[in-house]
């Protein structure tokens, strides 16, 4: 049993304590997310032409999965395969989302074989995984995505002080070493890969078309509560 089944039945729980003081639930913070993916992969989608088959997506360290339906696999034109090394969790997502498909692995090496995938996306993982493992993380998700393809990386962005706060109330966050979007652009490049982007989200916890509109206009300012950086693998 990994550490992530221990908090199975307790997990949104948690996160909906540490987070209160914001005034909005977890799916506030969910749905910020699922619309940076989202514009991912049509973006994705029309710069390489896909329009015959769908966008094959990754979801490493998926959880139970709770962004799975804001991103809409049948309607999005994408394939969405989502995998954790918490058996329990996973098999509350499955239950959940009957469109997803997903797999439990050790925590090293992805079950799947060299360029499997258009795009793999990790949100708040890498803080959980040993810093001496960054890279090596990193380099496992490019070896599943196809030449041209994208890494995607969401993490908790340590410059904002709400962040820290939410970090240290969360009991399954004991461990976490949080990562400056600085050091993850140099794991990136490490990793062999190129042409990074960078965005800050969550900036406001209003939830209204006009303060998303807010915050995707302040997405250069390294002050969001979480920020969202991809990268593509060298053809």
């Amino acid at each position: 049993m990994t550490e992530f089944d221990q908090y199975r039945d307790g997990y949104s729980t948690q996160i909906d304590s540490a987070i209160a003081f914001s005034g909005q639930p977890q799916d506030f913070f969910t749905r910020a997310k699922a619309r940076y993916l989202l514009d991912a992969f049509s973006k994705f989608r029309a710069q390489n032409d896909i329009s015959l088959r769908p966008v094959d997506v990754l979801d490493i360290g998926c959880g139970q999965g709770l962004i799975h339906p804001h991103l809409k696999p049948a309607q999005s034109g994408i394939k969405l395969t989502g995998i954790d090394v918490a058996g329990t969790v996973i098999e509350e997502a499955k239950a959940t989302n009957p469109d997803v498909h997903y797999d439990v692995y050790e925590g090293t090496r992805l079950p799947y074989q060299n360029r499997s995938f258009d795009i793999a996306y990790a949100i708040a993982v890498m803080h959980h995984v040993p810093p001496d493992d960054w890279e090596s993380f990193l380099v496992e998700a490019a070896r599943v995505v196809r030449p041209g393809g994208l890494v995607i990386i969401i993490e908790h962005n340590p410059l904002n002080p709400l962040t820290q706060k939410i970090v240290r109330s969360c009991p399954f966050d004991q461990n976490a070493v949080l990562l400056r979007s600085g050091r993850l652009a140099k794991l990136f490049r490490a990793a062999g890969m190129v042409d990074l982007e960078r965005q800050f989200i969550i900036f406001t916890p209003f939830d209204t078309p006009f303060f998303h509109k807010v915050d995707a206009s302040f997405g250069w300012l390294p002050l969001g509560a979480q920020y969202c950086m991809a990268a593509r693998v060298p053809s």
